[in-house]
């Protein structure tokens, strides 16, 4: 059976025990339709890119699932009928993700303050954009003009 992760973004208005019902429910679809969840992540509420459906938030969760096609027609086909549901993107995946989460959830972020971040080192210029050397700078105005020719007269 083929791989197949799938991204849902649910309504911001959910309370989290429908979001719980929800995620349930979605486990269920994919179980019902012979296939096995192998990892459901929530990333939590987080900011759109756009609006969808006059939205401006999101709850995302991801979840991973080995499934037949047919059983990923049954859990799309939910969803579309689903209010909860503002949108949703499945891929086939050729092989499971490793168990770490993908995303951290912004809760558990860790930032560091400027006191502990040790100070950085001048930039490098880049070797695969190559910088013109300093005597060919100095080099390239007396290329326009021939010092044998003589200055042409100006006509008034």
């Amino acid at each position: 059976m083929p791989i197949y992760e799938t991204l849902t973004i649910l309504h911001p208005d959910l309370a989290e025990a429908r979001v719980k019902e929800v995620l349930t429910w979605m486990q269920q679809l994919v179980e019902n339709g012979q296939g096995k969840v192998l990892q459901v992540e929530e990333w939590g509420m987080r900011d759109l890119a756009y609006r969808i459906q006059k939205q401006r938030r999101g709850y995302y969760v991801r979840l991973e699932y080995e499934a037949t096609p047919a059983a990923l027609q049954e859990l799309e086909r939910n969803f579309r009928l689903s209010e909860d549901v503002l949108r949703f993107l499945s891929i086939v995946r050729k092989a499971p993700s490793e168990k770490s989460p993908s995303v951290q959830p912004r809760s558990e972020a860790v930032t560091e303050s400027p006191a502990e971040t040790p100070p950085e080192a001048p930039a490098e210029p880049s070797p695969s954009v190559p910088q013109p050397a300093p005597e060919q700078k100095a080099a390239a105005p007396a290329a326009d003009t021939e010092p044998d020719e003589p200055p042409s007269p100006a006509t008034h």
